[in-house]
């Protein structure tokens, strides 16, 4: 069974003055991603959030950058208040142990906090105003609180075998939930826009391992904007069980992929997996409701 997680993205406002070198997601750094500043309203979050439910999908993502932590936490609350949506939240390392308390409170049922990368020079090289020992800080904080991590790795973007292997390991021991693994895609305007995008194989490898080597998984995730449709039955088949970043048809909000400017389409991605045997969770509900 294949778990389908959809997306609303609530401000692409960021605190930090050097964004990070591949990020296509906030404000002015993209012409291909969200390139004006935008945040969504309370409606907007709610009907959003309704829509999503109602093309039967069971788990959304409210995700925005540094700085925007009173937004998401409001966010959740009304997702929370006006469906019975799993929520998980990425705000990247932007917590702490009294924020995370407040999702805690609020009813979040995932937090996400990506390290990408565990090498710290090629760390603070393509992200020169984050801290990877504030996002493994963060980590440790949401497991200390009982809630469920989400921790991803991003591939492609210049690590080594070894930088990967220490990834996992760290991951393994953390005994995180869920690992998103992320092939780097090159977005237009951003200092690796000439970087080529990970290879399937890489991804599809580092998948494998995932799965071979993190007991503790619940969950192994592959976002659409960095695997595309080619690469979703074979990342199935090499171990993933939750497609993100899928919206339905219709979808009331204009959204972008965070790894690239596209995103899934439901009743697109859902005759591929029907076509190839795999079930989803995601279950229509009538027009009515």
């Amino acid at each position: 069974m294949v778990e389908i997680t959809s997306t609303i993205h609530i401000s692409n406002y960021c605190s930090f003055k050097r964004k990070c070198a591949y990020c296509g997601f906030a404000v002015g750094t993209s012409v291909e991603g969200y390139f004006y500043l935008t945040s969504k309203k309370r409606e907007e979050i709610k009907r959003a959030a309704l829509f999503i439910e109602r093309n039967g999908i069971k788990r959304v993502s409210l995700s925005a950058g540094y700085g925007n932590f009173q937004k998401v936490l409001s966010a959740l609350e009304i997702v929370k208040e006006n469906t019975s949506l799993r929520v998980l939240i990425n705000i990247g390392g932007d917590l702490d142990t009294e924020k995370i308390k407040l999702l805690k409170g609020a009813g979040v049922d995932t937090i996400c906090c990506n390290l990408e990368t565990m090498n710290p020079r090629l760390f603070k090289k393509l992200k020169p105003d984050d801290s990877l020992e504030k996002r493994m800080k963060v980590c440790y904080q949401v497991k200390e609180q009982g809630v469920e991590l989400s921790s991803g790795i991003l591939v492609g973007i210049g690590e080594s075998e070894e930088d990967r292997e220490k990834h996992i390991e760290f991951l393994k021991e953390l005994e995180v939930e869920e690992v998103p693994v992320m092939g780097f895609r090159p977005y237009k305007n951003t200092p690796m826009e000439k970087n080529p995008p990970a290879s399937l194989s890489l991804q599809l490898d580092v998948i494998k391992r995932v799965k071979e080597h993190i007991n503790s998984l619940r969950r192994l995730t592959v976002p659409f904007p960095t695997i595309l449709m080619e690469g979703l039955i074979p990342a199935i088949r090499a171990g993933a069980t939750n497609i993100a970043t899928v919206i339905p048809a219709g979808y009331p909000l204009v959204v972008k992929g965070v790894g690239s400017p596209v995103v899934g389409v439901l009743e697109e991605i859902l005759p591929l997996l029907e076509k190839h045997g795999i079930k989803t969770n995601v279950e229509k509900k009538p027009l009515s409701v």
